[in-house]
């Protein structure tokens, strides 16, 4: 490990050493004191439980007939759940999250299927409350896909070059840190210690050694720090921003590239069941090789570029929108 990594490790732990120990150790002038897991007013045995399932389908179709300007006839589905689980008591709070997706896109005149969304993820935190300190929280985490995905040559998916498929990758981080509330709709989880797997459970893919794992191996694990951000804000009325940051750090290799995933959503309600979704999100991953540039035809030799790059995904949909809680 050469100087300038060793610099990046020492300056990474420092922050999460630094937001660790300011809010533990250092108290908050009672003026302007910042609201972190504050307790539930009650006695001993009081808590309180909130669970809330958010429903969206969203449909979207193009049908052409002689048209004169070209383009293909298209259907697409997406689908959605997510649902939240918040068990606030006096010594402990407990959330769970679950978030689901999965969306077609059929082109009839070429009798072709495409995958346009593919999400498993389930996210839980235990909390033991520090006064008005925060909460010292085990936090676990959990992502993956159901369909396979596939390689996309001249605009087709080639069914025979499988790209991933479910546990390939699987995603699982384990983190204990502390988790602080400094607003009502911000939430910020430091963790020092924290263990990062990834899984290829599919031999062909591992044997290629793609995410990050070595040839032939189906796993690799990982020590470093963690920061996860979360913020959901009612702009408007029928307005509503959710963002959530998700930080890594590998102490022990190159911990300056970090991970990065992000999940913006905005979503604008029509009325109780009709809602506008504008999604957007963002990873860098730098185990994971993209092509970042394809071989040029007409130069021999060339090979393109692949190497670690920004996976972007956005999605703007409206549909029919429920809420249960």
């Amino acid at each position: 490990m050469n100087l300038r990594k060793v610099s990046s490790l020492l300056t990474f732990m420092g922050f999460l050493w630094g937001a660790w120990g300011q809010s533990i150790a250092t108290p908050l002038p009672s003026a302007t004191e910042t609201k972190l897991r504050a307790p539930v007013v009650g006695d001993a045995d009081s808590v309180y439980h909130k669970h809330e399932t958010l429903v969206n389908v969203q449909f979207s179709q193009v049908q052409l007939s002689q048209w004169a300007a070209g383009g293909q006839s298209s259907a697409s589905l997406i689908a959605k759940v997510d649902q939240f689980w918040e068990y606030d008591g006096t010594d402990f709070g407990w959330d769970t999250e679950f978030h689901g997706a999965f969306g077609l896109l059929h082109r009839p005149d070429d009798q072709i299927i495409l995958k346009t969304d593919d999400r498993i993820e389930l996210a839980t935190k235990l909390g033991r409350r520090l006064k008005d300190k925060g909460s010292l929280t085990a936090l676990g985490s959990f992502r993956t896909q159901l369909a396979p995905g596939y390689a996309t040559v001249n605009g087709l998916p080639d069914v025979n070059q499988v790209t991933s498929r479910l546990m390939a990758p699987g995603y699982l981080v384990l983190a204990l840190g502390l988790d602080m509330k400094p607003t009502e709709t911000t939430t910020i989880f430091v963790a020092p210690f924290t263990s990062k797997s990834t899984f290829v459970l599919d031999d062909s893919l591992s044997a290629q050694g793609l995410f990050g794992v070595l040839p032939g191996e189906r796993a690799r694990h990982e020590v470093g720090g963690y920061i996860r951000v979360g913020l959901k804000e009612q702009v408007t009325e029928n307005v509503t921003y959710a963002v959530r940051l998700d930080l890594f750090s590998n102490y022990l290799e190159e911990p300056e590239a970090i991970d990065i995933f992000t999940d913006h959503v905005l979503t604008l309600k029509v009325n109780s069941w009709l809602s506008t979704t504008l999604g957007l999100t963002l990873i860098y991953d730098k185990d994971v090789e993209l092509v970042l540039r394809e071989p040029n035809p007409d130069i021999p030799g060339d090979l393109g570029d692949v190497g670690p790059g920004v996976q972007l995904k956005q999605i703007l949909a409206v549909g029919l929108s429920l809420k249960f809680s």
